[in-house]
């Protein structure tokens, strides 16, 4: 073969390479691009809300809010003494994809799936925790109350099914039926797992600005302030 002829070989499969990579890579990237850049355009956004309610010690409540606003995460915290007559709080920037993370965590166990769950007699803490979250026109919410997230972490406590009969009194010989098949575990841990996370959520900093605020609350409560 001349050398002529290898060049116009080469040059005829550089051809060919050519237009296969435009059919095969390059048409499909430039169909999807506006989808894309489309996609990383969209508004989106999400935000977690925990509010404790304590029934003893120098605290009366605390608040947590982690946000998320296209990418630029904050930390919300906030507490009240045990008189309700201070509060103090502050909002600081959370630096890094921690954030993100906590979220994700958040989400597996059970922050859009959890439901409330009835007040224990005699509460030591209360819950309520949101969710919201948003991406371009579409979002959602979802909120849940409970107390006590130690005690259904640990509970052995069974929910057991009753059948009562439809007429007359509830005798065993007239289809009253209790306890069926052993009852149902009321035990879930996920209410303590997502508590624990949002309170263990942070840097240093952050943690030890709460640290300082709680102790600065029960100052107050030594040292009360009068009313003007």
């Amino acid at each position: 073969m001349s050398e002529s002829s290898r060049a116009l070989l080469l040059f005829g499969v550089m051809i060919v390479a050519g237009i296969l990579t435009y059919v095969y890579f390059f048409h499909p990237f430039m169909a999807e691009q506006p989808q894309v850049e489309h996609v990383l355009s969209e508004n989106s956004t999400w935000s977690v809300t925990m509010q404790d309610y304590l029934t003893r010690g120098p605290l009366s409540a605390e608040t947590f809010r982690i946000s998320n606003d296209n990418g630029k995460t904050t930390m919300f915290y906030s507490a009240t003494n045990r008189a309700g007559t201070v509060t103090k709080e502050f909002t600081s920037p959370i630096v890094g994809p921690s954030g993100t993370f906590l979220f994700e965590d958040l989400r597996a166990n059970g922050l859009w799936e959890l439901d409330d769950r009835a007040v224990r007699p005699n509460p030591v803490d209360e819950y309520v925790i949101e969710v919201e979250q948003t991406l371009g026109d579409e979002g959602g919410t979802h909120a849940f109350s409970f107390s006590d997230p130690a005690f259904w972490a640990t509970t052995h406590a069974k929910e057991f099914n009753v059948h009562l009969p439809a007429n007359g009194p509830i005798t065993g010989n007239n289809g009253a039926v209790v306890g069926v098949a052993g009852g149902r575990s009321l035990q879930e841990l996920r209410y303590r797992k997502i508590v624990n996370e949002i309170r263990e959520f942070g840097p240093p900093s952050i943690t030890t600005a709460q640290v300082k605020i709680r102790s600065e609350l029960a100052e107050t409560l030594k040292h009360p302030i009068q009313p003007q």
